[in-house]
């Protein structure tokens, strides 16, 4: 052998010993071993999936806030995913209550980097941080970032109460207040700044980064937030102990007796669980039965109310929207005339269910207002859909992100865009494969590898540049507070102006979108009258 081959020998020896050497980090709590992983690009970064930041909430610790985890010995396996919390859509194989993961994904585990945490959404019934059937990190790992995801309880697992200190509700939103101490605590020795975390969440995800962002419980473990499509500045509806004795109903369970209603509950295996809960989607509409209340605790107040007053994290904010959001996503009902004619006919019955929203007034009738401003005195026909649809994109989207603007530009810096690239893949698809429009969480294709799609961008693709766009924004925002785009300059939302970036082929700083349709819903639920739904309050 020549000494330059033995050279050569050595070089690639020392790479994969370093290589190895680099998949181990040790914590407080123990020893922790990754594998390594490639970008779309084919760039190494590290990937620690699977670990666990809680006990597993079985049994007893069913519907209670979670218990952190305790300090092992030896060495953790983190080279493969965990499992998903238990939902409906996913191989039974992948499920089990058992979930309570963090993965942690870096490039070099002795810098001190950025963090960015995503916060997965799906209506809190489904989603997960899987790398591969969720939040895949290779688009955001091509950066010199920490990212990191979480498994957190969904349904009746998360949001279960019965209004009393014995299932006080609200268990999903500590598993993430709990995954966010992980991140404090631990997160340095794997390169990252625990000084320098960006919380990030869409739909469903991005309503949890806003109740962060006003949750007691939340305060100093964040420094920046993203939240794109969803916010809780919004009246919502939600009745999660109607929700939790009609399961007990259903699953011949007591209903009132909270010991007895959560002792018969606890002993039935989660499958059974959450077929009965999954049975209630509204005509195949998946809507948000189980969410947030006011405990005392993880929330004092309504939401809108804490954000009107200010007392809120004072730090940037990234939020948006996209294009078309929920618009089409009646249209799988179009050929159904007879339940168009009827929701035509009792559209003041229908309301509630679909748009999430207590439309009750006594001095006017809000969901007369709603039918009349977007379809007139038309019956509702599959040509009329998609202004259908634009109800569900303004009451459930829209117009949250636009209030969370309204109010948290008077105390802090807000970066607005909308998303206008319409490329060849999306959530909303026709016959043909097309998608429909710009629609709810399209943006996260070009951040997240969204494996669940028809279609995972590669950078080959015509659609990479938004990639690379889209990777920045988050990026630059979570290093510095402020994003980069193109080298157009982002003016903030602030006291003085209302700015907004559209982001479609080409960028442009324009004025705020669809004002005339969101002042409606600011006329119908205005922020002095924003409170919590009649059944909740402090816990007793």
């Amino acid at each position: 052998m020549t000494n330059l081959l033995k050279i050569f020998v050595l070089l690639l020896f020392l790479e994969l010993l370093s290589a190895q050497i680099s998949t181990l980090v040790e914590t407080h709590l123990g020893k922790i071993r990754g594998s390594l992983m490639k970008t779309e690009k084919g760039s190494d970064f590290i990937g620690f999936r699977g670990i666990k930041y809680a006990e597993p909430p079985i049994g007893e610790n069913r519907f209670k806030p979670p218990i952190a985890i305790k300090p092992w010995s030896g060495e953790l396996n983190a080279t493969t995913d965990g499992f998903m919390c238990p939902q409906v859509g996913k191989p039974m194989h992948l499920l089990s209550e058992d979930c309570l993961v963090i993965n942690v994904y870096t490039k070099h585990s002795n810098k001190n980097q950025s963090v960015v945490v995503f916060i997965h959404g799906g209506a809190n019934i489904y989603g997960n941080s899987h790398s591969e059937h969720g939040a895949g990190p290779e688009f955001l790992m091509e950066n010199d970032i920490v990212f990191v995801t979480m498994n957190y309880r969904l349904g009746p697992f998360g949001f279960l109460t019965t209004r009393t200190k014995e299932a006080p509700g609200n268990y999903g939103y500590l598993d993430q207040v709990m995954a966010l101490e992980w991140v404090h605590d631990h997160i340095s020795k794997f390169g990252g700044n625990p000084r320098s975390v960006t919380i990030f969440g869409i739909s469903s995800g991005s309503i949890y980064v806003s109740l962060h962002l006003v949750s007691p419980r939340s305060q100093g473990l964040f420094h920046k937030a993203i939240i794109m499509s969803g916010s809780a500045t919004a009246d919502y509806e939600f009745d999660n102990l109607h929700w939790g004795r009609k399961l007990a109903r259903e699953l011949a369970c007591p209903i009132y007796n909270p010991p007895d209603v959560l002792d018969c509950l606890r002993k039935l295996p989660w499958t059974t669980i959450v077929s009965v809960a999954s049975s209630w989607d509204f005509f195949n509409m998946t809507d948000m039965k189980w969410s947030y209340q006011i405990d005392g605790h993880f929330l004092t107040k309504p939401p809108t109310v804490t954000f009107a007053e200010g007392n809120f994290s004072k730090i940037p904010i990234l939020t948006g929207l996209t294009k078309d959001e929920y618009t089409f996503m009646f249209n799988i009902h179009e050929n159904n005339s007879g339940l168009l004619n009827d929701i035509t006919l009792n559209f003041a019955k229908y309301a509630p269910k679909f748009f999430v929203h207590n439309f009750d007034d006594p001095k006017i009738d809000k969901t007369k207002i709603v039918q009349s401003f977007y379809l007139g005195n038309q019956s509702l026909a599959k040509q009329k859909l998609s202004n259908f649809g634009k109800i569900f994109s303004d009451s459930m989207a829209n117009y949250s992100i636009n209030r969370l603007v309204q109010l948290a530009r008077k105390f802090v810096d807000v970066y607005y865009y909308r998303f206008d690239y319409l490329g060849r893949f999306g959530v909303f698809e026709n016959w043909e494969g097309k998608p429909l429009g710009v629609n709810h969480a399209d943006d996260l294709q070009y951040i997240i590898k969204r494996r669940m799609l028809r279609k995972t961008i590669n950078p080959n693709d015509p659609e990479w540049f938004m990639v690379t766009r889209m990777v920045k924004v988050i990026t630059t925002f979570a290093e510095t507070g402020s994003p980069e785009l193109d080298g157009v300059k982002w003016l903030p939302s602030n006291k003085t102006a209302v700015n907004t970036m559209y982001i479609g082929r080409k960028v442009k700083l324009g004025f705020e979108p669809l004002k005339e349709r969101l002042q409606l819903w600011d006329k119908l639920f205005p922020v002095e009258i924003s409170s919590a739904p009649a059944e909740q309050g402090p816990i007793i």
